[in-house]
């Protein structure tokens, strides 16, 4: 199959990219070369791939610094590119939530988006006028929350197992890993993690214009209890993965999946989250994590977490959420849309 995959050039797509969206589409697109199929990825230049490479930016956006009017600009660009080609391809995946909806119409190959983020009101109208178009949904939640969209199918985030070392044996700290912003909430994690009288480590990047970091973070940060470790690449974002007895996800919207949470649960860390979102399909409530409502709940959990099985945690992981369950999920919906899209024609 011949298939086009379209991303933002905001960062550098890798399988080792540290922000989830880039890295979810480097691991797809390697794997559907691997698989055998005719993969042409349409991001900046310095994308890491084993597939075809078109460009119309030479890096990311974030290597060179740029303003969002020229990142959207040089998107545009981009996804010009990728629907002039369209007629070289049997699909197109489209992974931002809107941009590609508006060049989707205008060409014969069939084309299928993937939304990333939580949809926000202003773009909710958008997206109606759209609802036509074909959209694959990272779990069944984010079905939900919008149904009105023509949703062609479900295929849940996978990771390749073998690059997170399971460990048996964790430290005594709690761990939140993410981003530091409010509906994050990043401060329930310390409330829970005091609460509960362990230590708990905070790695991720903070955004202090927004003010959140400065009023509800820092005053709790001691270097002691609550540690702030900044933001972490792959290799230390393993490391403390494996090292914590569980990972804090207090997630206070509709989580559209959560990637760092089979991160965890691959190695060996089971998941303490609120019941938001994907948190609920994600978790084995009981068997790999606890699904909480309230701070006070998530105290209750770390005390209890030592009465989970790791392996339990790895295990999940390795049947719903590998790189090769995810990539053949994939192939099914391509080969679905690619045949009914041959039928009207």
């Amino acid at each position: 199959m011949k298939i086009a995959q379209l991303c933002s050039v905001g960062h550098r797509v890798s399988h080792e990219a540290p922000h989830g969206i880039y890295g979810s589409v480097g691991n797809l697109t390697d794997a559907l070369v691997a698989h055998g199929h005719d993969v042409t990825l349409y991001a900046s230049g310095d994308a890491q791939t084993s597939a075809r490479l078109v460009f119309a930016a030479p890096a990311s956006a974030k290597a060179r610094g740029l303003a969002e009017a020229e990142i959207m600009r040089e998107n545009l660009e981009t996804a010009s590119l990728c629907f002039r080609d369209a007629a070289k391809h049997d699909i197109i995946h489209s992974h931002f939530t809107l941009l590609g909806c508006h060049f989707a119409p205008v060409v014969k190959t069939p084309t299928v988006h993937s939304i990333h983020s939580p949809v926000t009101l202003d773009l909710w109208p958008h997206l109606l006028t759209y609802r036509k178009e074909r959209f694959i949904s990272f779990s069944h939640a984010q079905k939900k929350r919008m149904p009105e969209l023509n949703w062609v199918g479900t295929v849940y985030h996978g990771i390749d197992t073998a690059s997170y070392a399971y460990a048996a044996e964790p430290q005594e700290y709690v761990l939140y890993l993410g981003r530091i912003t409010e509906d994050k909430g990043v401060h329930l994690a310390i409330e829970a993690a005091k609460e509960a009288g362990v230590q708990l480590l905070i790695a991720g990047m903070s955004y202090s214009s927004e003010g959140y970091w400065t009023q509800k973070i820092e005053p709790h940060v001691d270097g002691s209890r609550v540690r702030f470790l900044g933001p972490a690449d792959m290799a230390r974002k393993i490391e403390l993965l494996r090292g914590a007895k569980a990972l804090l996800f207090p997630t206070l919207y509709d989580e559209v999946f959560g990637l760092v949470m089979i991160e965890a649960m691959a190695c060996g860390t089971p998941v303490i989250g609120f019941d938001n979102g994907a948190v609920p399909e994600i978790i084995e409530d009981g068997l790999t994590g606890f699904v909480v409502r309230t701070p006070k709940q998530m105290a209750s959990a770390i005390k209890k977490v030592h009465t989970l099985s790791r392996a339990a945690c790895r295990e999940r992981v390795e049947k719903l959420f590998s790189i090769e369950k995810m990539v053949r999920g994939y192939e099914r919906v391509y080969e679905r849309v690619v045949a009914a899209s041959a039928r009207r024609k």
